[in-house]
């Protein structure tokens, strides 16, 4: 369970589901009114990255867990280090090539 690959409204549900957690008790945990984590569950787009780190730990996770943050994070380490993009992006191209070729065989 180190990440969830799925939006964040899914992962939420999924994690919550797993670990037993209804929405009072995360409200309580992170002062977040019971009622917005049903709002969470259903949206489309994904909260600030504050909320996720929140929630995280009230869910006792690593905010990891959610694609957002991660997506997130890599966006602020390629923003910090412009000089690495090139190097990422050629990494992350061949990545998914050798995937592609990996799943077609």
């Amino acid at each position: 369970m180190k990440y969830s690959n799925k939006s964040f409204c899914k992962a939420l549900k999924d994690i919550m589901n797993k670990k037993d957690v209804v929405h009072r008790e995360l409200a309580t945990k992170t002062n977040y009114c019971f009622s917005y984590f049903c709002v969470l569950k259903k949206r489309k787009k994904h909260p600030p990255i504050e909320t996720i780190k929140r929630i995280s730990y009230g869910l006792d996770i690593q905010p990891e867990y959610f694609l957002e943050y991660r997506i997130n994070k890599l966006i602020e380490l390629l923003t910090d280090k412009p000089d690495i993009t090139d190097r990422v992006f050629e990494f992350a191209v061949e990545l998914v090539e050798n995937n592609l070729k990996a799943t077609e065989k």
